[in-house]
C-alpha cells in the first residue's frame, strides 16, 4: 500500500519521465526551536518502495529532563508516511530507552509548490510527552513547538 502511494506521489509531483529519476526526499528545517534534516530513498526497482528512512533532530530550546538534545531518527521509529496528490507527510516516534519515561513524536506535513513540482514546503510539529511519576502511566507534554520545512525530490 505504500509503495503505490510513494508511486502517486512521485508521478504526481514530477511527471512519470522525471519520476524513475527521483528517489530520495530530503527535508529539512532550521529555526529557533530546532536543526532537523531528513531523508527517505525509494527503491527503482521495488516500484517506488520506501527503502529507508534517516535523520538527526537537535532540539535547540530543550530543558526536558533525561532528554537528549540531538536524536538520530530511524526507519524504526517513522510510525507513517505518505504521499499523494502533491503531499508528503511524515510521523515519527520513539520512547526513551534509559532513565525516566518520555516520548517523542515528529509530524511532517507539507505540498508541492506551484511553480516547482520537486519542491515541498509545509511545517512540522514536534511533542514530547514525559511520565509525571517517570512511567508511561501519566504523560504530561514537555515541550510543544512547530515551524516551517523544506522538502525536495531528488
Amino acid at each position: 500500500m505504500c509503495a503505490r502511494i510513494a508511486i502517486a506521489l512521485i508521478a504526481a509531483l514530477t511527471g512519470s519521465c522525471e519520476a524513475l529519476a527521483a528517489q530520495r526526499i530530503y527535508c529539512v528545517a532550521d529555526d529557533a526551536n530546532l536543526k532537523m534534516s531528513l531523508e527517505s530513498g525509494f527503491s527503482a526497482e521495488k516500484q517506488g518502495a520506501l527503502e529507508h528512512f534517516r535523520g538527526v533532530l537537535t532540539l535547540k530550546d530543550s530543558k526536558v529532563p533525561g532528554l537528549v538534545e540531538t536524536m538520530r531518527l530511524t526507519s524504526s521509529m517513522l510510525k507513517q508516511h505518505w504521499m499523494d496528490s502533491g503531499e508528503l507527510r511524515l510521523q515519527v516516534y520513539t520512547e526513551s530507552q534509559s532513565g525516566p519515561f518520555a516520548t517523542l513524536e515528529l509530524t511532517v506535513d507539507t505540498a508541492a509548490m506551484p511553480d516547482d513540482k520537486t519542491r515541498l514546503h509545509g511545517g512540522y510539529a514536534v511533542r514530547i510527552q514525559t511520565g509525571t511519576d517517570g512511567t508511561r502511566r501519566e504523560l504530561t507534554t514537555a515541550l510543544a513547538r512547530d515551524g516551517r520545512v523544506i522538502c525536495e525530490l531528488k
